[in-house]
């Protein structure tokens, strides 16, 4: 069933993705059964309908074509726009998940992200639950992918353009939800993008947990997100020294709030430390009583198993590489080749001298040490070899520094994040070397025109000297002295 409210777009529909996948599945699906619930803006089918399993769900948006397929499936939908929407129904629970953004139409007043956030609220039930995410302007997803709109365009229609009155880190989201009459009792970062997460973390846990276990997460996020993809810069390199650096909170993404009208004895969707995504499973992150760290899937078919320690392996070989530390390279290359030689690097933690798989969900890769090499080589990273320019050759020697006796096949296309910067500096280098190469030409053609003088001067001095008088009498006296020497030689004997 469909019901115009006012301020519908009929001829609109959304372009860019709508918010969904399995950690925003999980966490609708913590709702109380038999809710009321309002799914504001544009979501996922698939979201939709775990949320409608045992609960009530009405749904609402701006653009009609969107609305009306919705209405298709089965759905209640309200269209129009945010401003339209009175008080006359109350929902227990309102999810927002793709944020506030998408929820006016030009049809009517613009609202920014506070005057959005009490419309919402207007229509909670007392003790009602909200899910609100918010995109971080200046996450890592801004950082590296140039096709992050940063103005309103044709492509995307933001009235308000890039930055409005959205809070800017998770303690002012959460201190303004709070000045709104909706304290938060859950909040969570969200990587690697705003509609599709597959990594979520608490501000506490990204400052106190494992640090170099959700670094190599975050990175491992980001990497399947802008796998084959054109970025500025690498992201994965940027997410993991942001998590590592304590700033994974106010680089993430985005963040996901859940506020309630009023206090509860109980929080109605809890969020545990840290969620991921592994082999469509979820997995939740726990902390244990004697401090170390756990993870188990959050339906409970697994056991629950210790979270490895140490760092991502990838990093640890670049670093060494950089450092031109070959003992350490050797050492590294040598131990992962041993224990884990189809798992890639970006899915390993060292920790001395144990290789722990990471995520046991990601596939393996024969090819590993390759695909090291193509990120050593197209990363522009400088490495203890530098005459070994071809990507081949480089895995030859990384091979014979792992003590391997043959070398894997190169690798197909690897998926790796296409950075502008990482080509900028391998451009940089091919110029420095093309510099390097040209200054020695210039060096050797000056020392061959300088020879050649020396030489055509000798030439012509060899050439005066033997056609003078003097040099033909000095020949002839040592022809003269040459036969009287042989001449006595023979005398004597």
């Amino acid at each position: 069933m469909i019901r115009m409210i006012g301020g519908e777009m009929p001829e609109f529909a959304e372009r860019l993705p709508a918010a969904g996948g399995d950690l925003y599945r999980h966490l609708a699906g913590r709702l109380p059964a038999g809710a009321h619930v309002l799914v504001a803006g544009p979501h996922e089918p698939g979201l939709i309908e775990a949320l409608a399993d045992g609960r009530t769900v009405t749904c609402l948006l701006r653009s009609q074509p969107d609305a009306e397929a919705l209405s298709a499936q089965g759905f209640t939908v309200l269209c129009g726009t945010l401003a339209k929407l009175t008080g006359e129904d109350r929902y227990d629970a309102v999810v927002a998940l793709d944020g506030t953004g998408r929820l006016c139409s030009p049809e009517g007043p613009q609202y920014d992200w506070a005057e959005s956030v009490r419309v919402l609220k207007r229509v909670m039930r007392p003790g009602g639950t909200l899910l609100l995410t918010v995109e971080n302007e200046l996450g890592v997803h801004r950082l590296a992918d140039p096709g992050t709109p940063t103005a309103p365009g044709t492509g995307e229609w933001r009235p308000l353009g890039e930055f409005g009155t959205a809070p800017g880190r998770p303690d002012r989201l959460a201190a303004a939800l709070g000045a709104e009459g909706l304290p938060v009792s859950g909040l969570a970062a969200a990587w690697p993008d705003p509609a599709h997460p597959t990594l979520l973390a608490t501000p506490e846990t990204l400052r106190y947990g494992p640090l170099d276990a959700l670094a190599a997460l975050a990175s491992g996020a980001v990497a399947d997100a802008y796998a084959g993809k054109p970025v500025l810069s690498d992201p994965r390199r940027l997410a993991g020294a942001a998590v590592r650096r304590g700033l994974g909170a106010e680089l993430a993404p985005a963040w996901i709030a859940v506020a309630q009208l009023a206090t509860r004895p109980a929080v109605t969707v809890p969020l545990a430390p840290a969620l991921y995504r592994s082999a469509g499973t979820v997995v939740e992150v726990i902390g244990e009583p004697d401090g170390t760290w756990s993870r188990r899937t959050a339906d409970g078919t697994r056991d629950t198993l210790p979270l490895p320690a140490g760092r991502l392996l990838e990093e640890a070989l670049l670093t060494a590489a950089l450092g031109h530390d070959l003992p350490g390279l050797r050492r590294l290359l040598t131990g992962w080749m041993a224990a884990l030689p189809t798992t890639a690097a970006g899915n390993v933690l060292v920790d001395g001298d144990r290789y722990t798989v990471l995520d046991p969900g990601r596939p393996d890769q024969p090819d590993a040490l390759a695909r090291f090499a193509h990120t050593l080589d197209a990363g522009g990273y400088a490495h203890p070899w530098p005459a070994v320019t071809d990507m081949a050759r480089l895995t030859e020697v990384l091979a014979g520094a792992a003590g391997l006796a043959a070398a894997p096949e190169p690798p197909g296309p690897t998926g790796a994040p296409d950075g502008r910067r990482e080509l900028t500096a391998r451009i940089d280098e091919l110029r420095r070397r093309l510099d390097d190469a040209e200054a020695r030409s210039r060096f050797f053609e000056a020392e061959l025109e300088k020879r050649d003088a020396e030489l055509g001067r000798a030439k012509v001095q060899i050439a005066a000297f033997s056609g003078s008088l003097g040099f033909r009498a000095a020949k002839a006296g040592l022809g003269l002295a040459r036969k009287a020497r042989n001449s006595l030689r023979k005398g004597q004997q």
